[in-house]
């Protein structure tokens, strides 16, 4: 644990990485800081230091995969060469590995309705929470956000913990009690040494609703023998937008909670407020960094740059094959052809304009649109569609090169978002820090805030 002039070295040692990170941010705020289906209205690639997509464009698919991974070529623009090693700098937090997780061996009875994927998270977060209970002298734990009760189920069945799950939507709390019930007819010889109880509840970043999750913890456990003498450990699993926040803040007000393991996702579906965010900063040390760069180049944080934030890492960009930037391309190509036209309304009846098949070619992506909006089927908005497309078609060569810089800034854009984080519980003298849990090529989102109070 960390005593108070520890705290105080940690925090400034975040004032330097956050000045670092805003000021690369800033410079580069042009890759990012718009919306992706307008990169042919904007023409983004002219904003691109001159050399740097002709350079990229050369290479093949499989070595454009690998250039977040180092590879280069010497007779690249040197401004090129700077981005490409200055982005891997601020980014090396984020390709560490998980050290002494051992992923947890899901018995049959808990792991049916997962996908692969979730079966990963899992058999590995549970581990990890199961650690930091025991570090913390954890019996009791609330999951924010615990949706089908999957993580839930295992921690309970598998540790013998008492589990209380929050979730906000009614039918997910019902189905999560009919898996409970499922599991245990399917393992009777192995019945739950703890109990797994689950709530349709919305925690929020107000005082009335940290009391009104404490009044919860109260009523459950406040009868159970070990409840005065075992702390209550605090989870989430890709916490959505502000909920990861207002978890942060319960953990650091409840006197219960002894130790917080917190997943993020959708960074852009954090509440906007003015021209930021209500919960982005968070850290007052992040705050002043931002202030100070007034006079040198302002980071505007924008939903654009938290969505990029939120995007799949440079393990899944190294596993794209051809087929795969060829979509990307056609995907980003289309949808722009029908952003440059301002007089062309139509809603969408289906909640993609057009389905993967048919992205081959343009002609087929109209039909499809026609199909599946309210867009009407004329000779002129074909014709128009056409011509554009004609005229633009020498422009999707710079796709995937720009996605490529965009897949450099991913993981410092992430970086500051849950360093931002971490820095706040600091500053309310709780020992935090980050530990990567999952593969990210399975799950991007993979980094969790671990907390322990002094």
């Amino acid at each position: 644990m960390l005593d108070a002039a520890q705290f105080d070295v940690k925090l400034l040692d975040y004032r330097v990485v956050f000045g670092e990170l805003t000021l690369f941010l800033a410079k580069y705020d042009f890759l990012f800081n718009f919306k992706v289906t307008e990169f042919l209205r904007r023409r983004v690639w002219e904003k691109v230091p001159e050399g740097w997509l002709d350079a990229l464009s050369e290479l093949s698919f499989e070595e454009l995969n690998e250039v977040p991974y180092g590879f280069t070529k010497e007779y690249w623009p040197q401004s090129l060469l700077t981005f490409l090693s200055d982005a891997l700098k601020l980014s090396s937090f984020h390709f560490a590995k998980g050290d002494g997780i051992c992923p947890l061996e899901v018995v049959e009875s808990c792991r049916f309705g997962m996908s692969p994927k979730k079966l990963h998270e899992v058999s590995h977060l549970a581990s990890l929470i199961n650690s930091v209970c025991i570090k913390s002298n954890c019996k009791y734990i609330v999951d924010i956000g615990s949706g089908l009760g999957y993580l839930d189920l295992v921690l309970c069945k598998q540790f013998g913990y008492e589990v209380l799950g929050l979730e906000n939507q009614k039918l997910r709390v019902s189905v999560a009690s009919k898996r409970t019930t499922v599991a245990q007819k399917k393992d009777r010889n192995d019945c739950m040494s703890g109990t797994f109880t689950q709530r349709q509840f919305e925690l929020t970043n107000n005082e009335e609703s940290i009391i009104q999750l404490e009044q919860l913890i109260n009523e459950l456990w406040s009868c159970d023998a070990d409840f005065n003498v075992k702390g209550v450990c605090l989870i989430g699993l890709h916490c959505c937008g502000d909920l990861t926040p207002a978890a942060l803040r319960a953990f650091s007000i409840l006197s219960r909670t002894k130790c917080l393991v917190c997943l993020s996702c959708c960074y852009h579906r954090m509440e906007p407020a003015g021209e930021g965010f209500l919960h982005f900063p968070l850290s007052s040390t992040l705050k002043e960094a931002m202030s100070e760069m007034e006079s040198t180049g302002r980071f505007e944080v924008t939903k654009y740059a938290l969505r990029l934030a939120a995007q799949d890492t440079r393990s899944r960009w190294r596993k794209q094959t051809t087929s795969d930037h060829m979509f990307h391309t056609h995907s980003v190509a289309y949808r722009g052809i029908f952003e440059l036209n301002d007089d062309l309304s139509f809603m969408k009846q289906k909640r993609k304009l057009a389905r993967r098949r048919e992205h081959h070619n343009f002609e087929s992506y109209i039909d499809e649109v026609i199909k599946r909006t309210s867009l009407s089927d004329s000779e002129s908005v074909r014709n128009r569609l056409l011509r554009l497309y004609n005229e633009h078609q020498r422009h999707f060569m710079f796709i995937e090169p720009f996605t490529l810089l965009q897949v450099m800034l991913q993981p410092v854009l992430e970086r500051l978002i849950i360093e931002d984080r971490v820095a706040f519980l600091l500053q309310q003298r709780l020992d935090a820090s980050i530990q990567a849990v999952f593969d990210d090529s399975i799950s991007p989102r993979n980094f969790a805030v671990v907390a322990f109070k002094v």
